[in-house]
């Protein structure tokens, strides 16, 4: 089995880790912070750059497995530096792109290289850190990707034309490789890890269920994002004021992720406090259709989602042998993507069969509250596992 480590410990490599997810925050969202001067250069309408949104996230539900795969033959190490290098080869790519075809080519490298990072860090963090300081560690490492999505939209627009802003996410992804391959060394390559290519059921029923915690209430945050500015509109709010409303949800969610994943770690019954988290996530999504401090409600969502993300993303280390974990984190991020793809549409739909600005809010806040169907079904799952793996 493939070990990994740091020259510096454990926590300089958790900040490097959290780097790259920075780094892939930034570039995620950098077609959004610069859409409309990329509209008027390359010719495009606003379908095609929705497809370039999109190109960068619709890769996970078709390759998340292989990458788990792809861990557990190559090893860690080898995945991160090529992950890194795809998202600096995407980014230069689209600042040079002349067109929509090789804009979306640049996305879709620069998503390949993303997906190898969604799958490949949690499973390092899983193996450097345990017991209580794992949900910190986990929570801490997530709350790189909302910081960059923030950072991204203050700073890009700031650049003076959309080639130079995509050639700046290219070069933070330049620097953030350059730090993981002086920092991440392998003490073991990756022999143990390439014989163990299955999962038994019991992991695959558990690894599920816990996909089904984190991927669920992201699609209500999805929808959330996505919706909450056409419903302040119709309110009567302005666009611009709407959508800085919104923003406070996504910065909410960035400084409690490592600090809830702490306290959750320490609970006798951790399950317990994610189930609350989702709940008051739930809760909080619903009461935005009354009209009634929206600011704090959307504050109170993101800090209930950023505090549970640590401890949710880390329930596959319970259950999942050393050396199927690289093959499990894969489909966990597999399951977490049929959510976040096909429940936003169905919201949207709520909508137009409807009428009601509010449905969306609804159909959010009910796709978050079946994350504890699924919690509960964890739950039971969990246990075998965990006393097999131990008797082992």
């Amino acid at each position: 089995m493939e070990t990994l480590q740091s020259r510096r410990g454990p926590l300089t490599l958790l900040a490097v880790l959290t780097f790259a997810r920075v780094a892939y925050g930034v570039q995620f969202q950098s077609v959004g912070a610069v859409g409309p001067a990329m509209i008027a250069d390359l010719g495009l309408d606003h379908a095609l750059l929705g497809t370039l949104v999109g190109a960068y996230s619709v890769l996970g539900l078709a390759l998340s497995l292989l990458a788990g795969w792809l861990i557990a033959q190559l090893g860690h190490r080898r995945i991160v530096l090529a992950g890194l290098s795809l998202l600096v080869l995407g980014g230069f790519l689209l600042g040079a792109a002349p067109g929509f075809a090789v804009a979306l080519a640049g996305r879709l490298i620069s998503g390949a290289g993303a997906v190898l990072l969604l799958v490949a860090l949690p499973a390092i963090v899983a193996g450097l850190f345990t017991g209580p300081t794992l949900p910190a560690a986990m929570g801490t490492l997530l709350a790189g990707y909302p910081l960059g999505i923030g950072m991204g939209f203050v700073a890009l627009p700031l650049f003076g034309s959309w080639r130079g802003a995509m050639a700046v996410t290219a070069v933070l992804a330049l620097i953030s490789l350059a730090a993981a391959a002086t920092t991440l060394t392998g003490t073991s390559g990756g022999g143990g890890m390439r014989r163990s290519v299955r999962l038994n059921a019991r992991e695959i029923g558990a690894v599920t269920a816990a996909a089904l915690v984190w991927g669920l209430p992201n699609a209500g945050f999805a929808v959330l994002l996505g919706f909450a500015p056409v419903f302040f509109v119709g309110r009567g709010m302005s666009a611009e004021a709407a959508a800085a409303l919104v923003s406070l949800v996504a910065f909410a969610t960035v400084p409690v992720g490592p600090l809830g994943g702490w306290l959750l770690g320490r609970l006798p019954r951790p399950l317990l406090g994610i189930a609350g988290g989702i709940a008051l996530a739930a809760a909080a999504t619903l009461a935005l259709t009354l009209d009634v401090a929206p600011a704090a409600l959307l504050v109170v969502v993101g800090v209930a989602l950023g505090s549970t993300a640590g401890p949710i993303v880390a329930l596959p280390a319970a259950v999942l042998a050393p050396e199927h974990r690289a093959l499990g984190m894969g489909l966990f991020w597999t399951i977490f993507f049929l959510p976040m793809t096909f429940l936003p549409p169905l919201a949207g739909l709520a909508h137009d069969l409807t009428g009601d600005a509010a449905a969306p809010l609804g159909a959010a806040a009910a796709f978050a509250a079946t994350a504890l169907l699924a919690l509960v079904a964890y739950a039971k799952l969990r246990q075998p596992i965990v006393v097999a793996a131990s008797a082992g």
